[in-house]
């Protein structure tokens, strides 16, 4: 009981913060805490489950109708607005047919030719950025090619050891290997070991064959074999996970500049289209010299009344809204209601 009264008092704290954050001012008041209380008091006295779900349904279809009243008041001042807003549109353009083809024409063109110069020299720095990427990443496949060719070598290298070690395990049974032959291939195994940073892998291997010499265990060659055909296996595992790194980043170079290249064709095209744009707006500018007549008392009037209208209007959406956003806050904190209780009521019934 204390568990969901807990819960309860969070949700009216979110409740409240909301309303003071978008002031609510319902035809009707509703409560949420007389609706918790209520429902609180239902599931003490273990009523039915429908009989709480009636009294938020209830609420529910409540916050439903008055959305729906506020909806047909909100429709019916849009339309005003729009009409409103659409009539001194065009009083003021009808005050200002000579602005707008002279002064008007002018400004236009002088904005335009400012943000075509602004584009232009954006584009120009982010064509050269593409240019230096698509550089870098050339370079970077370069220097990973140069390392994969290292790594191809080192890998060979270190088979080839690993097969030559093989061999030497099998003469060493029949006692035909020198000592200056282990050493050899022992600084052969150490180099792949290093060169390939399988040194954990290299490690067993090459304990055993530096103190083979000294076993008299029949054995022990057998068991260097084995080991060493181990380390084959994890070398060429090794080596194959490279290369699927390696093809997999190759995939994304080939992507990366296959996107770059198409990047900088756009934008050499973007730049061409801009410098003529830039042209044409110069030439509108050059001739754009005629001197806009003053407004008019009509012009300055219509125009003070379209901004007050599009205030209106702005304010009447903001409220919309806030209403509207409020009404739905009540509707998730009622379904958050609903969905403890049903928890409760089936905890009262386990």
């Amino acid at each position: 009981m204390k568990a969901i009264f807990g819960i309860l008092a969070i949700i009216v704290l979110t409740q409240a913060g909301f309303v003071q954050k978008y002031p609510l001012n319902y035809s009707n008041k509703r409560n949420i805490m007389s609706i918790m209380t209520e429902v609180e008091s239902k599931l003490q006295a273990k009523n039915p489950l429908d009989s709480i779900k009636g009294i938020l349904n209830s609420f529910k279809s409540e916050v439903a109708s008055e959305q729906a009243t506020h909806d047909e008041v909100y429709n019916a001042q849009k339309t005003e607005c729009d009409s409103e807003i659409e009539y001194r549109s065009l009083e003021v353009q009808d005050a200002n047919s000579i602005l707008k083809s002279a002064n008007g024409i002018l400004k236009t063109a002088k904005i335009i030719k400012s943000k075509t110069s602004a584009t232009l020299q954006a584009t120009e720095e982010i064509l050269n950025t593409a240019t230096r990427h698509i550089e870098m990443i050339n370079s970077a496949r370069k220097e990973d090619t140069q390392s994969y060719n290292r790594a191809a070598v080192s890998f060979n290298d270190a088979i080839n050891a690993i097969d030559d070690s093989i061999d030497l395990a099998t003469a060493l049974a029949k006692g035909q290997v020198s000592l200056a032959q282990v050493a050899e291939l022992s600084t052969k195994l150490l180099k792949s070991a290093l060169a390939t940073k399988l040194i954990q892998e290299f490690k067993q291997p090459m304990a055993a064959l530096a103190a083979i010499t000294q076993e008299e265990d029949a054995n022990a060659a057998e068991r260097l074999v084995q080991l060493l055909q181990t380390l084959r296996s994890a070398v060429e595992t090794a080596w194959t996970d490279y290369t699927t790194q390696n093809q997999l980043g190759l995939q994304q170079f080939m992507g990366q500049k296959d996107l770059y290249n198409a990047t900088q064709e756009r934008l050499d095209k973007a730049k061409s289209s801009l410098v003529a744009k830039l042209e044409a707006t110069e030439g509108v500018i050059s001739v754009q010299t005629a001197v806009a007549q003053a407004a008019t008392n009509r012009r300055s009037r219509n125009q003070n009344l379209l901004e007050d209208a599009n205030d209106l209007c702005h304010s009447f959406d903001v409220e919309y809204e806030a209403v509207t956003a409020g009404r739905r806050q009540e509707l998730v904190l009622i379904n958050e209601l609903e969905r403890l209780a049903t928890r409760r009521a089936a905890e009262q019934q386990s």
